[in-house]
C-alpha cells in the first residue's frame, strides 16, 4: 500500500463506497503467472514465451528496461509476445499473444482474490468498477462480457475506449466523474507504481499490489473497504 495520510485532526473519516481495480496483474494473473501453463497445453518448447518480469531476478532484459523507463508497460507485453510468436507460440486465431493466452479454454486468468473481493463489495451493497489502460484492446470486448466476473462490476473506465491512459491525470479525472463519488470514498488497486501514486494524488485511496505477494493487496483493501 502506498504510504497514507495520518487522521484528518477534524475527526473526518470518509465512507468508502466504491472499489476500483486495475485488471491486468489485479484481476486476471499476469501473463508471467500463466506462461509455463499456456506453453506446457499448447506443447511448444518452455521459454518460448521469454520473460517473466520480477520472477526472473533480474534476467527478463525487456522488463528491466521497462524499470528503467525505456519502454512503456504496453510496449513491454508487446515486445514479449513478439518474440514469443517469432519462437513459434501459437496465435491460435486471435490477433495477438496476449489473447491465446488468456482465452485458452484451459487456463483460468481470474485472480480468486479479486473475485472474492468484488462478490464481498456486492453484498455489502458497493460500487465496483473497472480502471485499465487495455483491457478492450487485448482481450475485447466480446471476450470480457462473456466472462463470469463481469457482472461484479457496475462501471467500466479503460484507456481503450476513452482515450485517455493512466497515469495522465486527465483519466483519473474521468473515473472519479464516471463513477459519481468523491475521490476519497474509493479505493483503487493497481500493480503499477507509477499508477498507485497517481490515484493517490488524485484523492483516491490508493493500494499498491505486489505481483509477488498479490494477497496482501485483496486484504488491505478489504480493510479500507471495511469489510474484514
Amino acid at each position: 500500500m502506498l504510504p497514507m495520510a495520518g487522521p484528518d485532526p477534524t475527526g473526518y473519516s470518509p465512507r468508502v463506497t466504491a472499489l476500483l481495480l486495475d485488471v491486468g496483474v489485479v484481476l486476471l494473473k499476469s501473463a508471467w503467472e500463466i506462461a509455463d501453463d499456456f506453453e506446457r497445453l499448447t506443447g511448444i518448447p518452455p521459454r518460448t514465451i521469454p520473460g517473466r518480469g520480477p520472477f526472473d531476478g533480474g534476467v527478463d532484459e525487456l522488463w528491466q528496461r521497462h524499470l528503467a523507463g525505456e519502454l512503456t508497460e504496453r510496449d513491454y507485453w508487446l515486445g514479449n509476445a513478439e518474440i514469443a510468436v517469432r519462437r513459434g507460440a501459437p496465435l491460435m486465431g486471435q490477433p495477438h499473444l496476449m489473447r491465446a493466452m488468456f482465452q485458452h479454454p484451459d487456463i483460468d486468468p481470474a485472480r480468486p482474490e479479486a473475485v472474492a473481493l468484488l462478490r464481498a463489495c456486492k453484498a455489502a451493497g458497493l460500487t465496483t468498477a473497472i480502471f485499465s489502460n487495455e483491457l478492450m484492446d487485448f482481450q475485447g470486448r466480446a471476450w470480457v462480457e462473456s466472462q463470469t466476473w463481469f457482472p461484479l462490476f457496475d462501471l467500466v473506465y479503460d484507456a481503450t475506449e476513452q482515450g485517455i491512459r493512466k497515469p495522465d491525470p486527465a483519466a483519473y479525472a474521468a473515473v472519479i466523474d464516471t463513477v459519481g463519488m468523491p475521490a476519497d470514498q474509493l479505493v483503487f488497486v493497481d500493480d503499477n507504481p507509477a499508477y498507485a501514486l497517481a490515484g493517490e494524488r488524485a484523492g483516491m485511496q490508493s493500494v499498491l499490489l505486489d505481483v509477488l505477494h498479490p494477497g496482501a493487496a485483496f486484504d488491505t483493501a478489504a480493510h479500507l473497504l471495511g469489510l474484514d
